[in-house]
């Protein structure tokens, strides 16, 4: 291994347990899903913010590193997209499909993990796989 790739590697376990690399991490993810969002109902953030009662200079905020959102917050915004905020305690190792990934995919060391949280499937079809993968038995 080169003494490049060595230090990103070193990086990457310190970067694992640095609960503020999650918590940035989250805050990139929402802010992320919130313009997707936006570009995918064709709304600005002067829409958002009529939406939400707020001024535009608040939305700006949103997508600033330095917001750090109430679960209230992150809530009202989600209700003025008609969706709900989901927050879960998952194994970090847990196999793809079967845990929702709350860190952007550039941040991810391995691409084992699938879904974002958007793009996760129902639950219906989350239980439909999760049945799937489970061992057959011989008749």
């Amino acid at each position: 291994m080169t003494e490049r790739a060595e230090w990103f590697r070193r990086l990457g376990e310190k970067l694992e347990q640095d609960p503020v690399y999650w918590t940035e991490s989250l805050k990139l993810e929402f802010a992320e899903e919130l313009s997707r969002l936006m570009d995918e109902r064709g709304l600005t953030k002067t829409d958002l913010a009529t939406k939400l009662g707020c001024s535009r200079a608040y939305i700006t905020k949103v997508f600033n590193t330095t917001f750090n959102p109430t679960l209230e917050t992150l809530t009202k915004i989600a209700l003025a997209f008609d969706a709900q905020v989901e927050l879960k305690l998952v194994p970090r190792d847990a196999p793809s499909g079967k845990r929702a990934v709350a860190v952007p995919s550039t941040h991810r060391r391995e691409h084992r993990h699938e879904f974002a949280a958007a793009d996760r499937p129902s639950r219906a079809k989350r239980n439909e796989f999760i049945a799937s993968d489970k061992p057959r038995r011989k008749e």
